[in-house]
């Protein structure tokens, strides 16, 4: 699983993955100005979750 992967499936929500390894969670980032959307993720690798997985943490990020 890579953030381009992620990020291609979930582009027509407006947002992108980021993903800060080291700490141990990803974050949504609005494609307009960069903030935060919604909650972080809680996992060490992207590949904890499966692409369904990621693409409804992304919609319940976008609708929060």
């Amino acid at each position: 699983m890579t953030k381009a992967t992620i990020n291609k499936a979930i582009k027509h929500l407006g947002i992108e993955i980021q993903n800060t390894r080291g700490d141990g969670y990803s974050y949504f980032t609005s494609l307009k100005d960069g903030n935060q959307v919604g909650d972080s993720v809680y996992v060490c690798y992207l590949n904890q979750l499966t692409l369904e997985q990621w693409i409804k943490e992304a919609t319940n990020a976008n609708n929060q």
